[in-house]
């Protein structure tokens, strides 16, 4: 039921609800004025009542008094006949009078009807109004309507003492006046029936007229709304609803068109940022082919591993390494500004200049040729639009040597297993130079440093030392070189994991940095004994 209800449509919600609110108040008003005219009725049935028991009463009263006058007179004359003629004439004359009781000296001397017998399932009680004269007036009732008015009184005259005790009927009295009144009731209550139903059936029509209308008004355009709706759902995008008027209907119809224009942007949008979202996967998967594999790399004489975190798809930092002549190792660094395609195809084109200068020159690769090179691949591929901060280490493992060069790039930090006098724990490799790209004619400096087996050293971007914790503060090269000094005593890929979790407790959002993150451990063992020319050249091959 309450389903089948749901299911209709608002015009004829309208109309059903218009009509049943007009019928239930026409009825109501008729069920109202049909009370007022019973209340009514009651209040004039009981007035008239009143009327009519006080003129009954009243009169009853005086014939009474004449009765009891006449009765001494007779009585003291010793004319009993004429009493009796007295009372059978007024009895003719009376209709109502019921019984006659006339006494002396408590002796009934004459009497008219039954009183024990008219009063028998009656209930008296003083009638109102008459309780301060000599006679005794009561009202006699049967439910609560009048029936019978008894009056009594003395007389005395001379030297007779008597007592006259008279009934009257007033039933039919009022039983005649309550059918007029309700007569009259009867004939209000058919004329206000009648007019309740002519002016609430017109009352109920003019309503049902104007719902209908108002209705149509209401339910056309919102029908109109709703195919129009359903045909932007379908996917014809260009539909655009009506509207032609300023109320809610209207705005509704507006928003409507308004809600089509930007779900056609909004798919044109996604369709391009879909688009977008597959070509940075694509460059995504290309950069992170650029990088070594995120596993322990170990040489004999060294063993290292590296980390990368990008802040966005793609990022701006790169790092790899190489072998050189000699059993030469190339570990390189770098952070291009910003992050993302434009910055991920820098590393790339940097990536690129380092394989054809290391195939170029046959592993005969120079820190300071390396840097000029590819400031000037740098500076012609991004236009200055980009820079990139870069640091390129090239370890001798015969010499126990570290000869490296710096392009604005973060110090790495060489961690010493036994420092000598003077010489303290943490060396940084401190050399300056330019940033790649900044100007097409910069130099580059090479300086050296030595190592000892069981050193550490470790390069990194800035993204670690600048990322901000949950208190607002960075972590910084202080926390950072705690973590590491906690652990120089471990292999590399132990110190690289235990930097990685405190950075990752101190972070507040580790999993998305704002900055890309790059971090490259790297633990010396002991050199590689002498290996003959044969060896030398096999293993020359294969990297």
């Amino acid at each position: 039921m309450l389903k089948s209800l749901k299911s209709l449509p608002i015009s004829t919600k309208l109309i059903g609800t218009t009509t049943l609110l007009l019928v239930f108040t026409v009825g109501l008003y008729g069920l109202m004025n049909v009370r007022d005219l019973i209340t009514a009725y009651d209040e004039s049935r009981a007035d008239q009542q009143a009327i009519i028991l006080q003129s009954v009463t009243g009169d009853a009263r005086d014939v009474t008094r004449f009765l009891a006058d006449s009765s001494a007179i007779h009585i003291t004359a010793s004319a009993y006949g004429d009493l009796r003629l007295l009372v059978e004439r007024l009895a003719k004359t009376q209709e109502r009078l019921v019984w006659v009781t006339v006494s002396e000296d408590g002796k009934q001397v004459h009497s008219f009807g039954e009183r024990d017998k008219t009063l028998a399932g009656l209930t008296g009680k003083p009638a109102p109004g008459f309780d301060d004269g000599p006679a005794k007036v009561e009202v006699f009732t049967k439910e609560g309507e009048p029936q019978v008015i008894a009056v009594s009184t003395d007389f005395a005259v001379g030297e007779a003492r008597g007592h006259v005790d008279v009934g009257w009927s007033i039933a039919e009295v009022i039983r005649d006046r309550n059918a007029v009144v309700s007569r009259r009731v009867e004939e209000r209550k058919a004329v206000s029936l009648k007019n309740t139903v002519f002016v609430g059936g017109l009352i109920v029509l003019l309503g049902v007229i104007l719902a209908v209308l108002q209705s149509l008004r209401i339910s056309r355009p919102i029908r109109e709304l709703t195919e129009s709706v359903e045909r932007i759902a379908h996917g014809e995008l260009a539909e655009r609803a009506q509207v032609e008027s300023t109320d809610e209907i209207g705005v509704l119809g507006r928003n409507i068109n308004y809600m089509a224009e930007r779900l056609g942007v909004l798919l044109t949008e996604t369709k391009e940022k879909a688009t977008l979202e597959k070509e940075m996967e694509v460059a995504r998967i290309i950069q992170e082919s650029l990088l070594p594999p995120s596993r322990l790399i170990d040489r004999g004489w060294m063993q290292f591993q590296g980390f990368f975190k990008s802040a966005s798809i793609c990022g701006g930092d790169w790092w790899s390494f190489y072998e050189l002549s000699g059993g030469r190792l190339l570990i390189v660094i770098g952070d291009v500004t910003g992050h993302g395609v434009s910055s991920a195809m820098i590393t790339a084109a940097a990536k690129s200049c380092c394989d054809t200068l290391r195939h170029v020159t046959e592993g005969e690769l120079t820190v300071s040729f390396l840097l000029e090179e590819l400031n000037k691949t740098i500076y012609e591929a991004a236009n200055r639009k980009f820079v990139m901060t870069f640091f390129a280490t090239i370890i001798d493992p015969a010499k126990r040597e570290i000869v490296f060069g710096n392009a604005g790039h973060n110090f790495p930090l060489l961690f010493r297993a036994k420092a000598k006098d003077g010489e303290p724990d943490v060396v940084p490799l401190v050399t300056r130079g330019n940033r790649l790209g900044d100007v097409m004619e910069s130099r580059f400096l090479e300086r050296t440093v030595t190592y000892d087996p069981g050193d550490v050293l470790v390069w990194y971007t800035d993204g670690i030392t600048e990322g901000v914790g949950k208190s607002g503060e960075e972590y910084g090269e202080r926390r950072f070189r705690r973590s590491i000094a906690a652990m120089r005593d471990k292999p590399a890929d132990a110190i690289l994991d235990r930097v990685l979790r405190d950075a990752e407790s101190w972070f507040a959002n580790f999993t998305q940095p704002e900055d890309d993150i790059t971090l490259i451990v790297g633990k010396f063992g002991e050199p590689p004994a002498a290996r003959p020319a044969a060896n030398r050249s096999a293993a020359s091959a294969d990297a």
